[in-house]
């Protein structure tokens, strides 16, 4: 109990320590601000199973999203310009048991003639005193689309005996517009509301709307005494799924309020959640009780499988009665359809290692027209699918079923010769069994599956093709991940290039081809008898074959160290070698073979599998012999002789430039200690910042905000002085200590401030030089918010054609024309003409008075980094 008071005290401390948020008005409006609205209407047919009370529901609904951008702001007035962004119609046929359906983001699937995306279909000029609409400038807006009738349920080819699979519908933009463009201004409430009109919501915005969702958790592991306090105030426009930390996803609907209950993990590792919205988090995290995970799945009958689902379904349903009555409806949908999806793709995997096909098929599981197939519909139901994988059966059952089209495939009369699809065949067929959302969810994860199992070369054509065609970006932004997390382990890239802490002690030999290094790494606990055994025949067939000599075993798993010995040739792996391939790169298990200079052959990123290890070794000694063979055959030939006088113009030539590459040496040495020469002075000026911040509150005789100044400058001055001997720092550490010199000033005056980060910039993946926005920072601080104790700034990252663009923003009286700025600012300037001799970059930077071109005062700096 003291725990669990302890633990709720801190969510009230933390809450007052929480950022203020900073409502947004029409006066804020700026040019190129946009907000993002959605138009609902609500078929009166309600679709079976589905309840009014589902506001978010994807059946029986249209939902038309618009974007509002501000196209231009003068001193009376300001202009909106309204465009489609997409149009969303699923309609249920009260006669035919299925759906009328159409998404305007997969066209391809759709016969649409007329496409007014992307277009403006209105502009409207408003009144900056009155926030009234004053014109109106309309273009045409009839919107024309085909709804294809979609049957409910699970179908094969030919089954649906429904004539007329589809009617063209039309809708004016102008109309459903009119109504909502009145009152976007006028509706705009003081604490950053919008209210707009009935069943029209915000959805997004470019700047931060009012939080309408918080909660309280810890992002911890099974170490509790690492255990950090996140409170976070938010805004949601949907149920979803998000993520808190590395280990916590939770699944939040607008209005929820949620507290983790830190005394039943400490106790029972369980986790646990209070408050509105913890029912579907309580539920998500305890789905293994109903799972039935059955290894033998090949040898299970068809009754053995339907007690086990009665069974499943019987506990399933009693839990949600008892323990989870009051979930949402919403959520309660979503894991009824998990259920549905589980079962079925559960019943394809079975069926497809058998051999007596018949019996299933007469068993009325592998029925198309019953539960649990006939009551789900894949095309639609992507709305409600979940990505936890120990209850997200939504993709499981796609790639079932994909697996079993393809089966019927192989065992086609006219396919006898097709045993063995490539992927380019694999992907092609995803693009023909499924449609819409489906075809780029089962594709997307296909790729990244083929990724880790084939070379990227194999499936690049594949991979452009989905990156340029899918327009679901979070689907290309994971698969993207994915390929530049594996790129650096492509054939031919060196070992060196992936970053990786066990490449240390990997002892490489430059420009050596002819021996060969195996590397294999096991995090999980223990040594597999079958991981050791495989290493140990290797070993057996390499002495066999030859080539023992030239092979050398870098092979760790997780265990003690003392045990290394009996389990020789594996050694313990080191503790930081293990957080760095699990946490940095994520991988559990990881085979290289690769030549001795470190110059890869083969990767693996599963448990040890030597069965192609001696082909390719051999195989790439024949291609080191017969190069051999070949420079033999032209030394006979006279080849030597050019090679000789080649030979001897080089080494004029090395001659003739070793001093002038001598020369360029020192130059770049001289550079290089002028830059660590200003960074040694940035960071003690950076410091003497922070000592007089802390006595201006010692003075003030604010003890209780000294001390904890103190502590939280310590934090920083450590994250300063790590990256400070260091050329480059990835993006992330930059904003995070941004983040935290940024709170500590606000102990010393009550301003606000925003960071935002454009969702297509990946901070971990992207590296600047240290220390470079700080300044600039400080700078705002101190002329823009230090004189009237108050104020605003506002940093936002984005990316442009390659380039890194940083604006930083304040709302004080500006610099002087005069002014250079202060030593932090003449520092970094220099650093800038240091850094593009050295690297050939030239970062750009722009300093400007607000009031030069804006209606506010204050002061704008650029910068814009080549990425």
């Amino acid at each position: 109990m003291k725990a669990r008071l302890l633990f709720l005290f801190l969510c009230l401390t933390w809450n007052g320590w929480a950022d203020t948020f900073v409502p947004y008005n029409p006066d804020s409006l700026k040019k190129g601000d946009w907000i993002t609205l959605e138009a609902v209407h609500y078929y009166p047919y309600i679709a079976p199973g589905i309840k009014e009370e589902i506001p978010w529901r994807t059946e029986n609904i249209r939902r038309i999203t618009i974007l509002a951008t501000v196209a231009e702001k003068t001193d009376k007035s300001i202009s909106i310009d309204y465009t489609l962004e997409n149009l969303y119609d699923c309609h249920n046929n009260k006669e035919k048991h299925g759906f009328h359906y159409f998404d305007s983001r997969y066209r391809q699937d759709f016969a649409i003639k007329d496409n007014i995306s992307d277009k403006r279909i209105l502009r409207v000029t408003y009144d900056r005193k009155s926030r009234e609409a004053i014109t109106f400038d309309k273009s045409d807006s009839i919107y024309s689309y085909p709804k294809t009738f979609v049957p409910f349920g699970v179908r094969q080819e030919g089954v649906s005996a429904y004539p007329g699979t589809f009617f063209q519908n039309s809708l004016n933009l102008n109309r459903q517009l009119l109504p909502i463009t009145q009152n976007i201004l006028t509706g705009w409430k003081a604490d950053g509301t919008i209210s707009i009109a009935p069943d029209t919501r915000i959805v997004d915005a470019s700047f931060p709307l009012p939080p309408n969702t918080e909660f309280t958790c810890s992002n911890y592991g099974l170490d509790v005494s690492k255990d950090s306090t996140i409170h976070k105030k938010i805004f949601i426009a949907y149920p979803t799924e998000y993520k808190v930390g590395e280990r916590i996803t939770l699944l939040l609907t607008p209005g929820d309020s949620i507290v983790e209950d830190k005394e039943a993990y400490i106790n029972t590792h369980i986790y646990h959640y209070e408050g509105r919205g913890s029912e579907q988090n309580n539920l998500q995290y305890n789905t293994q009780r109903f799972s039935y995970y059955n290894s033998e799945y090949g040898n299970i009958s068809p009754d053995e499988l339907k007690k086990s689902f009665q069974h499943r379904d019987s506990l399933f349903q009693t839990t949600l009665e008892k323990d989870f009555k009051k979930m949402d409806p919403y959520w309660r949908r979503v894991f009824e359809l998990s259920e549905q999806y589980f079962k079925g793709g559960f019943i394809l995997r079975c069926y497809m290692f058998k051999t007596d096909k018949e019996a299933w098929y007469d068993s009325s599981l592998l029925d198309w027209q019953a539960p649990p197939f006939a009551s789900v519909n894949p095309l639609i139901d992507n709305a409600y699918r979940l990505k936890n994988p120990y209850s997200a059966h939504y993709g499981f059952f796609l790639y079932m079923y994909a697996t079993y089209k393809k089966q019927e495939l192989k065992s086609d009369n006219l396919c006898l010769n097709k045993q063995n699809i490539t992927p380019q065949e694999d992907y092609l067929l995803n693009k023909q069994i499924f449609s819409g959302y489906p075809k780029y969810f089962a594709n997307g994860s296909n790729l990244t599956y083929l990724m880790y199992n084939k070379t990227l070369h194999e499936i690049e054509d594949d991979y452009k093709d989905f990156i340029t065609s899918c327009p679901d970006t979070s689907l290309t932004n994971e698969v993207k991940r994915a390929y530049n997390k594996l790129l650096p382990f492509e054939y031919g890239k060196n070992i060196k290039e992936t970053g990786l802490i066990v490449t240390d002690s990997l002892h490489l030999v430059k420009g050596s081809d002819r021996k060969y290094i195996l590397l294999y790494v096991s995090t999980p606990d223990g040594l597999g008898g079958m991981s050791l055994q495989t290493a140990l025949d290797l070993e057996k067939q390499l002495k066999t074959e030859g080539l023992a000599s030239i092979v050398q075993f870098e092979l760790y798993a997780h265990f003690k160290a003392h045990n290394a010995k009996v389990v020789k040739p594996f050694k313990a792996i080191p503790e930081k070698v293990e957080k760095d391939l699990i946490y940095n790169k994520g991988f559990s298990l990881l085979t290289v073979l690769m030549r001795e200079d470190g110059t890869i052959i083969h990767r693996d990123f599963g448990y040890l599998n030597t069965e192609p290890i001696l082909e390719l070794i051999k195989k790439d000694l024949n291609r080191e012999d017969k190069s051999f063979n070949d420079f033999m055959k032209g030394f006979k030939e006279g080849i030597l002789g050019a090679l000789l006088i080649a030979a001897i113009i080089g080494i004029i030539y090395y001659l003739r430039n070793k001093n002038r590459q001598k020369q360029e040496r020192n130059r770049r040495h001289i550079r290089e200690l002028e830059l660590r020469a200003i960074r040694s002075q940035m960071n003690p000026h950076f410091i003497f910042n922070a000592l007089s911040s802390i006595q201006n509150l010692i003075n003030r005789s604010a003890n209780q905000e000294a001390n904890k100044y103190l502590i939280d400058f310590s934090r920083l001055l450590r994250k300063v002085l790590a990256t400070s001997e260091k050329k480059l720092v990835p993006l992330s550490d930059e904003i995070e200590q941004l983040e935290l010199y940024l709170k500590l000033e606000q102990l010393r005056y009550p301003f606000s401030y925003s960071l935002t980060v454009d969702q297509n910039i990946e901070p971990d993946a992207i590296e600047i030089p240290g220390m470079l926005i700080q300044p600039f920072v400080e700078n705002a601080v101190k002329h823009g918010i230090a004189p009237r104790g108050t104020g605003e700034i506002i940093i936002r990252l984005s990316l442009q054609d390659q380039l890194l663009i940083i604006d930083i923003t304040d709302d004080g009286p500006g610099l002087k024309t005069e002014a250079n700025g202060g030593f932090g600012i003449r520092a970094v300037t220099n650093e800038f003409e240091i850094l593009k001799t050295l690297y050939n970059t030239e970062i750009g930077i722009t300093i400007e008075n607000r009031q030069e071109k804006e209606s506010v005062s204050g002061c704008h700096v650029q910068l814009s980094i080549p990425l």
